[in-house]
């Protein structure tokens, strides 16, 4: 494992993420059968169960926001998202509880069912996406390939690149891999010092994990995937 445990997280966060959606779709299938057959609910023992649920989901929702990045890192936000789900039943609950008490609607349980499972599935949907993304190595949301680009060729030497792949180890870590074509008579000094050059650029725009491959326009670059689809060609 040269990048040691770090997927972990990620593994961890898509698990959150399809555990949130079968849940959801397991409320929604429950939710649909009391339609037909509503069971006589014990309102009394509703109403305080959830109310408790609710005020210690809320604690540890409030414990998590200040102790944990819950918009970055994909496991503390499918962590988070699993108690904002609590919470939302527990409110559905209380909801449904009362107007079951006070109006007779035994119709409000199933119906807060379903609102409250449709919100849990946003959710999960979007870790899920999100974890998927990172586990096929796709170019995390926050950076712009063609801005990257656009950075990388400026730096005074580098005349093009080419198999450029741009992505997401774990959250918050992004690394970047390319070939980059100089000139054929630099020194290694030189290059080095092209190669400094373009991390300092890239570390500001979030990529802390830089490989980059310097050859001459006389090497062989076939097998260029992203030369291919995104049209990167040498400067004028």
């Amino acid at each position: 494992k040269t990048f040691g445990y770090k997927r972990f997280e990620i593994l961890a966060a898509a698990f959150n993420g399809i555990t949130l959606l079968i849940i959801a779709i397991f409320i929604i299938i429950e939710a649909v059968k009391r339609f037909a057959a509503p069971p006589e609910i014990a309102t009394t023992g509703m109403l305080t169960i959830s109310t408790i649920g609710l005020l210690v989901n809320i604690l540890v929702a409030w414990i998590m926001f200040r102790s944990g990045d819950t918009e970055d890192n994909l496991n503390m936000r499918g962590a988070f998202l699993h108690v904002i789900g609590d919470m939302l039943g527990s409110v559905g609950a209380i909801i449904a509880a009362l107007l079951i008490m006070f109006f007779g609607w035994s119709w409000a349980d199933p119906v807060a069912s379903i609102i409250v499972a449709l919100i849990i599935m946003r959710s999960g949907f979007y870790v899920t996406k999100d974890s998927i993304q990172v586990l096929m190595e796709g170019t995390p949301k926050n950076i712009k390939v063609e801005d990257i680009i656009k950075t990388i060729e400026n730096v005074p030497g580098i005349k093009s690149i080419h198999d450029l792949h741009v992505w997401s180890i774990t959250s918050g870590h992004n690394a970047l891999s390319c070939h980059a074509v100089v000139d054929t008579h630099i020194t290694i000094e030189e290059g080095q010092r092209i190669l400094d050059e373009v991390e300092h650029q890239l570390i500001h725009k979030g990529i802390n994990h830089i490989t980059i491959q310097m050859e001459s326009e006389n090497h062989d670059h076939h097998g260029s995937v992203l030369c291919n689809h995104q049209g990167l060609s040498k400067k004028s």
